[in-house]
């Protein structure tokens, strides 16, 4: 006995809403990075020499390139939160509040973010590559990698440095992962703001 094509369309439906009937949902909600300023590193207090800085590029392994947060439930393993999620790109995001931060503590305006124009020759320029940006939801925030820094000029190695920065979070949920992440970027900043204070340009 053939089945009229209407009958199969409404199974078809109570099907398919049966099957979501019971799985859990809420909005989504968004978050973005925030810069922290901070105060200007010693030798880059007010009446201090010009300094303009390149700041890139910023890279970060593709695993986070997605607009889900990422967070560890083990070495091995990683979690995609559904309803918790960057309310941008994490990469241009993550450059501009280095830029932001470098901006405070070195006590100048000229912070251009990578890809500056070629007539454009920065006194220092500080690259970044990330191995690790994420953490376990409710315990802690990870950030390690390694930072560069290069005559803005010549474009020679001047210093490298690996980073390993964990922040405690103080409390369970995504905002205060955020927020963990946030003062791990800070920290970073306050690092490579020290190193560019006391270092000289050329090679």
């Amino acid at each position: 006995m053939k089945i009229p094509n209407y009958l199969l369309v409404i199974a078809l439906v109570l099907l398919q809403t049966g099957c979501s009937i019971g799985k859990p949902t809420r909005p989504s909600e968004f978050y973005v990075l925030s810069a922290d300023p901070g105060s200007p590193v010693s030798g880059r207090t007010s009446g201090s020499a010009p300094l303009s800085v390149g700041l890139g590029p910023v890279i970060l392994p593709e695993i986070y390139d997605r607009p889900q947060i990422v967070t560890r439930t083990d070495a091995s393993q990683i979690n995609l939160s559904e309803f918790d999620r960057w309310g941008s790109d994490l990469n241009k995001d993550l450059s501009r509040v280095l830029g932001q931060n470098l901006m405070g503590r070195l006590n100048t305006d000229s912070i251009v973010l990578y890809p500056w124009p070629g007539r454009h020759k920065p006194d220092f320029q500080v690259t970044i590559l990330f191995f690790r940006l994420d953490g376990q939801l409710g315990v802690n925030a990870q950030l390690n990698g390694i930072w560069r820094l290069l005559d803005g000029q010549k474009a020679c190695e001047i210093a490298a440095h690996r980073f390993s920065i964990t922040e405690p979070t103080t409390g369970s949920g995504y905002l205060d992962f955020v927020n963990a992440i946030n003062r791990g970027i800070a920290a970073l900043s306050q690092e490579i703001a020290e190193q560019l204070a006391m270092t000289k340009p050329g090679c």
